[in-house]
This record gives C-alpha cells, sequence and structure tokens, in this order.
C-alpha cells in the first residue's frame, strides 16, 4: 500500500512523533492507522511524545577519541537518578563505538546511525525505544566533531565531576619526539583543566570571528564616550578593554590556574623550550552539561 503524506501527518498528529518514525510505522503496518499507533505504543515511542515536554538536564558529557578524530557528546535525562540507571549508562558507551566508527559530519548524521550494538536500529529510534523502557524524556542532545593529523597533532581530554564538563583539546609539535613527550601529556592535562575552569570562547584572538571582536570595540567605544572622559583617551580606554576582554576569553593569554604568577601564554613557552620543538593549542570543544549552546 502507498503511504501518503497525509498519512503519515495524520499519524503525527495523533501521536505527536517525528514524521520519519510515523512514516516507519505505517510502512511496517501496511497503511493501518490502528495498528500503526498499537506498534508504536509497544515499543515506547508513545511514552516518548508524552515525556517531550520535561526538562532533560542530567546525564553526561562523554568524550572518545582515536589518532584521528575526537568527539565530544551529552546525552540526558531528567533525573540524576535515571543518569546512573544500567540501560541509560550502556546507550552512552555503545554510542560512543558507534560515533568513533562513523565519525558523523554532525548531530543530525549522528542520530541516523544504526549499529548491532543498540539492536541494528537508528541512535534516534533507540533513544525513544529507552524513553519508553525507563519512563523519563531522554536526549542525545549535542555532538561535536574534532579532526587531527596523527603525525603533529594530539587529543587530549578532561572529563570534570563525573560528566559535568568536558572538555577536548587538540594540542600541535613540531617533532613527533615533542608530541609524544610527558612534557606535552602534562601540557595537555593542565590546558583541559584550565578550559573547564576558566571557560575560554578561543585559543587566541586570532580564533576569535572579526565580526565578534568589532562588536566588542563597538560596545567599549560607547562606554568611553558615556564615561565623560575627554575624547583624546577614548581610543586608549577601548584598548585597554580589548585587552581585558582578550585576557579572560582566550586560552594563551589567561594567568595559569595552578600558577596565577604566570600565563598560559609562559606555560606553554616552557614546555616548547623543554621539548626543543614548536608546541601550541590548536582547538578545543568545551561541552557543560545542562547549558545552553
Amino acid at each position: 500500500m502507498q503511504i501518503t503524506a497525509t498519512m503519515v501527518n495524520e499519524l503525527r498528529g495523533k501521536t505527536g512523533l517525528s514524521m520519519g518514525l510515523c512514516k516507519e510505522a505505517l510502512v511496517k503496518a501496511n497503511g493501518d492507522m490502528e495498528l500503526a499507533i498499537e506498534d508504536l505504543r509497544k515499543q515506547g515511542q508513545a511514552t516518548a511524545a508524552k515525556r517531550v515536554d520535561k526538562a532533560a538536564k542530567e546525564g553526561k558529557v562523554t568524550i572518545v577519541t582515536d589518532g584521528a578524530a575526537g568527539m565530544v557528546y551529552e546525552v540526558n535525562a531528567e533525573t540524576d537518578f535515571v543518569a546512573r540507571n544500567e540501560d541509560f549508562v550502556a546507550f552512552i558507551a555503545d554510542l560512543g563505538k558507534i560515533l568513533l566508527a562513523n565519525k558523523p559530519a554532525d548531530h543530525a548524521a549522528a542520530l541516523k546511525l544504526s549499529d548491532a550494538c543498540i539492536g541494528g536500529i537508528t541512535v534516534e529510534a533507540k533513544v525513544t525505544e529507552l524513553v519508553g523502557k525507563i519512563g523519563e524524556r531522554i536526549e542525545f542532545r549535542r555532538y561535536r566533531k574534532m579532526l587531527a593529523d596523527p603525525s603533529k597533532e594530539k587529543f587530549f581530554s578532561y572529563i570534570h565531576g563525573g560528566g559535568k564538563i568536558g572538555v577536548l583539546i587538540k594540542i600541535s609539535a613540531s617533532t613527533p619526539e615533542a608530541l609524544a613527550s610527558d612534557a606535552v601529556a602534562e601540557l595537555g592535562k593542565d590546558l583541559a583543566m584550565q578550559i573547564a575552569a576558566e571557560r575560554p570562547t578561543a585559543v587566541d584572538p586570532e580564533s576569535i570571528p572579526a565580526a565578534v571582536i568589532a562588536k566588542e570595540k563597538e560596545i567599549y567605544t560607547a562606554q568611553a564616550k558615556e564615561s565623560g572622559k575627554p575624547e583624546a583617551v577614548w581610543e586608549k580606554i577601548v584598548d585597554g578593554k580589548l585587552a581585558k576582554y582578550y585576557e579572560e576569553a582566550t586560552l594563551v593569554n589567561q594567568k595559569f590556574i595552578r600558577d596565577p604568577e604566570v600565563g598560559v601564554k609562559d606555560r606553554i613557552a616552557a614546555v616548547a623550550k623543554a621539548v626543543g620543538a614548536d608546541v601550541k593549542p590548536v582547538e578545543f570543544f568545551r561541552l557543560e552539561l545542562g547549558e545552553s549552546d
């Protein structure tokens, strides 16, 4: 039987589920609306629809890496109790294997992946199945992918609070020996913890989009004009505020949390000197559980 868009829309209206899931159910039921609804209920899909308005801000941020790719992803539940549930924890582990094996381009692509370890169904369908089984809203909410050239770049990561914050950072070194050194490994750990604690938004000023810097300058100029100080010093005020912004927003310009007497830039320079090679942070991701994008 041909499954029309009208039929899919009707089932969607009755269940509150996605177009894709509704179409699959109708195909399986050969167009029988009531049978499709019954099948969806048996699979826990109806429960998923009922939980859609519930906040899911507990859960876990997880990191998986191999030499060429690193992924940070967040899976949420409504309560901390369910975040420790056996099935929930197993799904997070299985999801990591699937992501690492397939390296999807983005979150939408990740949801469409399927694997034998989750019963041969898609990640999206597995999440819905878990909702029906556990009885809470569960959400695979965010996914970030970072690629590296293993010959000159390496991943380092840090998980804080059992998955409350996850940081993945990529560091480059100009020689293989330096990249494999204990000194660079220690630096990677330090920088990941720095990012978790101090929340930089970029590696360095050059990494910040020009539009963002232009907006900051616009704000600081307006503040300078309102300060009551002479126009001759406005530029100096803007420069000072911009320098402060860089100190807070960029990793390399922050004070080093383990020794506030030195800067992160100094810590990196000391390691570069020790290993006799150029060493620098290239890119990082920081995900905090439940935060807004």
